[in-house]
């Protein structure tokens, strides 16, 4: 039963490293396209309208 119990705990951590994982490379491309986006489309930083 403890050893069922351990197993469940490890399949648990295990499930949480990987979602974090994936979080951290969606966010990691969100970046990466923002930081492209911004190459293309300048922010217009004169206040003057466009």
């Amino acid at each position: 039963m403890v050893k069922k119990l351990q197993n469940k705990k490890i399949g648990v951590s295990l499930r949480e490293g990987a979602n974090k994982q994936v979080i951290s490379s969606q966010a990691d491309s969100l970046i990466k396209i923002s930081r492209i986006w911004a190459d293309f489309f300048p922010a217009n930083t004169s206040n003057q309208p466009i």
